[in-house]
């Protein structure tokens, strides 16, 4: 189900649940989005690299964050857009890492445009198993509001 316009309060915190980055991940985003790069896919060039051996890509751990935060049931039925994703990347996550996101709803408005619907702020922080913030970000998103009327437009 998830939350709605009106669920979000400005300050409200929550943590994630952790995910545990494996060598399958990493592989099935190289494969997914064509990023053969070879820090990511190659264990040999990775072991001679400054991080000892292979990371996962970067916009990966982005989305990881993002589906920790759907499975705490916060983004559902109530998303109509992503709007805008503005995204740090601190450190590497590496295979066995486990992320984590500390989330923080940053604003809450209805929008002046789209009856019904609001625009929301999420600020993340990212982090591993030690604690070392990895990715800081802000998602933007279009939610509906409980009145909100999504039924096909007839004429």
């Amino acid at each position: 189900m998830g939350w709605y316009l009106e669920d979000f309060t400005v300050g409200h915190a929550l943590r994630t649940a952790g995910r545990t980055v494996g060598e399958a991940d990493i592989t099935q985003f190289a494969g997914l989005v064509g990023d053969f790069t070879p820090i990511h896919v190659n264990d040999h060039y990775a072991s001679r690299s400054q991080f000892g051996g292979r990371i996962a890509h970067g916009p990966m751990t982005l989305s990881m964050a993002i589906g920790l935060l759907t499975q705490c049931n916060v983004l559902g039925e109530g998303v109509i857009a992503l709007l805008n994703l503005n995204w740090d990347f601190k450190g590497v996550v590496k295979i066995g890492d486990t992320v984590y996101a500390d989330v923080v709803v940053a604003e809450a408005r209805a929008s002046t445009s789209r009856p019904g619907s609001g625009v929301v702020r999420l600020s993340f922080e990212v982090f591993n198993q030690r604690d070392e913030i990895v990715q800081t970000g802000v998602m933007t998103v279009l939610m509906k509001g409980r009145g909100y009327d999504d039924s096909p437009a007839r004429g």
